[in-house]
């Protein structure tokens, strides 16, 4: 007898609104159930809302920020420490008014053709 159980996964954050104080540092909450170690997958932090502008990335065990969008330079940060406990969740420091909006995180789970992407999508401030 062989019995192949294929593990779900779902990515999580807040259902409410994240909100922040401006000039303040915020989290905007993203990480994986159950806790799998995201270290060796692809992590994308977009605003939704205004045409996908790339947040933040995280690729092949480093931050990968030169097509950040100019607003968010300097501005976001992942803990690598953290993503060993599933958890992607992006500091972004210095809160504006105009970093209100819809944010997704997008975690790629493997390299493979049939890989799987998954999102959630965080309102904040």
């Amino acid at each position: 007898f062989l019995s192949l159980v294929t593990e779900r996964y779902e990515v999580v954050g807040s259902v409410d609104p994240v909100l922040a104080v401006a000039g303040e540092d915020v989290i905007l909450p993203c990480s994986v159930k159950p806790n799998i170690s995201v270290v060796d997958m692809r992590v994308e932090w977009f605003r939704s809302d205004l045409k996908d502008t790339l947040v933040h990335l995280y690729d092949d065990h480093v931050d990968k920020n030169t097509d950040q969008s100019q607003f968010y330079r300097g501005k976001t940060k992942l803990n690598h420490q953290e993503l060993q406990r599933g958890d992607a969740s992006l500091k972004l420091s210095s809160v504006r008014v105009s970093d209100e909006g819809l944010y997704k995180c997008f975690i790629q789970l493997s390299s493979c053709s049939d890989n799987k992407i998954m999102q959630k999508h965080v309102p904040c401030c």
